[in-house]
């Protein structure tokens, strides 16, 4: 099902915590790109493995991440998948090329659109993967229209998590598959030097609030998901903050922060803070990562009628 995004409703003003997002990274766009290149989400590595000398493999082990939930997911070749918080269309452009979907991509971002409809256009793609400017729980889609919903790394900037499983749910088709990658929180209750890293992790990164792996499933289960499942990926990832992978530089001292948020805006503050928190999240245990699947029920078979 071909869905006109020209016809949908237009979304609501944004809220304060949407603006928020959208201003971050309509900011942070040109430094993640130029860091990182079009994937903007945490490396996969096997246990051993390291990262190389000054990121050298961060595209190999981004791509590994992107593959990573395919996999766990079971996304299939030619599914139609919206892909919520599509950034500047790493994952669209992968599952659109190397799976022949066809993808919906959404942000709050003005500026990542722009960005990933070029980079749709200059790959051969733009008939197969779509952008849009979106709120994810209010973009005007109709009901069961997709195959699979793609969350690489966006959850965490929805406030309302419950409605997000809800609206998904009512997306995608019967059978049709959720898909999330999220950074996470380790479920139970944290110390008070835990939790103030990260109360910091959220205010940096323009994050409501963190859910547990555990709470994810939950709140799959509620809405009405089925064959509900969760994996740890902290251990495979934990290397993305690694300082030589990141690769994220240092503003040295207060006159240089406080020239670059002159020159840039606040907001981009958030960019710098984010290696050395995250890092030592990881360290202590406080942070974790992981991916969550989950297939909308199939409607119950009428019974046979008796002869």
């Amino acid at each position: 099902m071909d869905v006109d995004m020209s016809a949908a409703p237009a979304s609501a003003a944004p809220s304060g915590l949407n603006a928020a997002v959208e201003r971050y990274y309509d900011t942070t766009l040109d430094l993640y790109e130029d860091l990182w290149g079009e994937h903007v989400h945490h490396g996969y590595w096997d246990p051993g493995e390291a990262p190389g000398a000054e990121g050298a493999d961060r595209r190999a082990a981004t791509d590994r991440l992107v593959r990573e939930l395919v996999a766990f997911a079971g996304i299939g070749a030619g599914a139609h998948v919206l892909d919520v918080g599509c950034g500047i269309g790493g994952s669209a452009l992968y599952l659109a090329g190397s799976l022949g979907c066809t993808v919906d991509g959404v942000t709050l971002s003005a500026a990542q659109v722009e960005r990933a409809r070029q980079k749709a256009r200059d790959a051969g793609l733009d008939g197969r993967a779509r952008f849009h400017q979106a709120d994810a729980l209010r973009t005007g889609y109709p009901d069961e229209c997709f195959d699979a919903i793609w969350a690489l790394e966006s959850l965490m900037h929805i406030a309302d998590r419950a409605a997000f499983f809800a609206e998904a749910l009512r997306l995608l088709r019967p059978g049709g598959v959720l898909a999330i990658a999220t950074w996470a929180v380790r479920e139970g209750e944290l110390s008070a030097e835990e939790d103030a890293l990260v109360k910091q992790i959220l205010r940096h990164q323009v994050m409501p609030s963190f859910s547990s792996l555990p709470q994810h499933e939950r709140l799959a289960a509620a809405a009405g998901f089925e064959r509900v499942a969760a994996v740890d990926w902290t251990a495979a990832v934990a290397n993305s903050w690694d300082p030589a992978f990141a690769l994220v530089p240092r503003v040295e001292g207060p006159r240089a922060m406080r020239e670059l948020a002159r020159d840039r805006g606040v907001d981009v503050l958030g960019f710098f803070y984010a290696g050395p928190l995250m890092l030592k999240g990881f360290e202590t245990g406080a942070m974790t990562y992981g991916a969550v699947r989950a297939v909308k029920p199939q409607p119950e078979a009428e019974p046979a009628a008796r002869p």
